[in-house]
């Protein structure tokens, strides 16, 4: 009888551990593929803000009315942005 209930009670561990390794493969790959889109997030905001600020170097669009409420919204948003992707850049060393 307690073979029994000891074969049972290592079927159901045997099980829960293979269950859980699955589980945490899956996980690393979602994880991989979270960090490789966070990596091409940061280096297109960085990209894009050191474009924004070789276009505008001269500050024409700031100054043109019609474009320039636009442009300077864009503006501090890709700053925004930049502003966190180096924060967490740093808080991460």
């Amino acid at each position: 009888m307690i073979e029994i209930l000891l074969l049972i009670l290592l079927l159901v561990s045997v099980s829960a551990n293979v269950f859980l390794l699955i589980t945490l493969k899956k996980s690393f790959n979602q994880i991989d593929i979270l960090e490789d889109w966070i990596i091409n997030f940061k280096n297109s905001v960085e990209s894009t803000f050191n474009k924004l600020k070789d276009v505008d170097n001269r500050g024409i669009f700031e100054k043109d009315d019609d474009v320039g409420f636009l442009f300077t919204d864009l503006k501090q948003i890709i700053e925004s942005l930049n502003k966190k992707v180096k924060e967490e850049e740093t808080d991460n060393v």
